[in-house]
């Protein structure tokens, strides 16, 4: 892996982690109940994280093949979001933190293939704009770090 990865993954384990070990003692009740956000539950909050990580490494992988990914024309990010909370609505809180586990995984593979060359390929992201992959990295961390925190600063609030 890259000397300017190292960081990211480091980042992002952390915040893997945090959040593994938050969830461990949740129940289905408590995370379809709780909530995060005016509009979103523990378990709402973490099916929009599973889309976007999931978004955010199909973004990330496009740019690294040099394909300069772009969002499709009319694109709303609201719309989006919503999209992926509703798309998760019927799974368990369980199955989606699997999911997150899952595409955790794959970024960190995915990192240790990236070449500092790459880190300079470009794409865009839906609120940052043009942005190179060494940039969408940054946010990807930032983004699930925040969200990480919000979920894990409500459920303490509970206890």
């Amino acid at each position: 892996m890259l000397k300017e990865l190292e960081s990211i993954t480091y980042k992002l384990n952390e915040a893997q982690t945090v959040l593994t070990r938050t969830l461990a003692s949740v129940t289905e009740a408590q995370a379809a109940q709780t909530k995060v956000t005016d509009q979103w539950s523990v378990k709402d909050e973490l099916a929009h994280l599973a889309g976007a990580n999931r978004g955010m490494l199909r973004i990330a992988q496009g740019m690294a093949r040099g394909e300069e990914p772009k969002l499709p024309a009319g694109y709303s990010n609201d719309e989006y979001n919503a999209r992926q909370v509703a798309k998760r609505k019927n799974m368990t809180f369980k199955q989606i933190a699997e999911e997150l586990d899952a595409t955790h995984a794959e970024m960190i593979q995915f990192l240790g293939t990236v070449s500092l060359r790459q880190l300079e390929l470009c794409g865009e992201h839906p609120l940052a704009g043009e942005v190179n992959l060494k940039d969408l990295l940054v946010i990807i961390y930032s983004h699930q770090t925040d969200h990480c925190k919000e979920v894990s600063a409500k459920l303490r609030k509970m206890k």
